[in-house]
């Protein structure tokens, strides 16, 4: 058994607890840098959430191969709503300070008045910055694809192997202060996106992912 603990991370702006649930490495894996993994940073991509809940309960059972983090519902006042952005109308996904971050908005994107203004992305970046996560999982629901940032070419490859999507480095549009931008354009961190169909049954997700998600935090560098 894992031992797991749940831990308070911070606020969302109306008050929220934002949890992040830490559980230790098996006790025969060797020294590596921690896994973090989050979802529903939009709060319209809520079968993101389930399938980090999902992995949660499967971690209980079978611990992983190095110290993972999961936050399984980064925008809690989004996905309580159903909106894509936080309570503040800030997509938290173009919230990061990273070097491309600017202030043009175009409906949907609002990058917020200043980068990392928002309690949620703090939250986020003080947890990494705490924990020293270098493996770095974003959960998305909006296309079939593995997506990379920075040195995360080789696990989106093998997760791509394993879920059955296509890895591609990129979106086909920009995305100025995203997570990507700041860890792994900017950082070189292991930054890789799964992104699952919108539609797609909570479960269907979950089964289709599993065996890929569980790679991230098992034994491989």
């Amino acid at each position: 058994m894992s031992l797991r603990r749940v831990v308070a991370i911070g606020n969302s702006v109306l008050g929220r607890t934002l949890d992040a649930i830490h559980f230790t490495a098996v006790s025969y894996a060797k020294s590596r840098p921690p896994a973090l993994l989050f979802a529903a940073i939009h709060g319209d991509e809520a079968v993101t959430q389930l399938m980090l809940e999902r992995l949660a309960d499967d971690l209980v059972e079978r611990p992983p191969g190095r110290d993972t983090w999961i936050v399984p519902c980064a925008n809690p006042d989004g996905v309580l709503a159903g909106t894509r952005n936080n309570a503040n109308d800030v997509d938290l996904n173009r919230n990061f300070a990273s070097a491309s971050w600017g202030t043009q908005r175009r409906a949907g994107y609002n990058p917020g008045a200043a980068a990392e203004d928002q309690p949620e992305t703090q939250a986020l970046v003080a947890l990494i910055e705490r924990t020293g996560a270098q493996r770095l999982i974003a959960l998305h629901a909006t296309y079939r694809m593995i997506n990379w940032d920075g040195g995360g070419e080789a696990l989106a490859r093998e997760c791509a192997e394993r879920c059955g999507y296509p890895a591609e480095r990129d979106m086909g549009y920009p995305t100025p202060g995203s997570f990507g931008a700041k860890y792994g354009v900017d950082r070189n961190l292991e930054v890789v996106t799964f992104e699952s169909p919108y539609l797609m049954p909570d479960e269907a997700a979950w089964d289709e992912c599993r065996t890929a998600l569980r790679w991230c935090v098992d034994l491989p560098d």
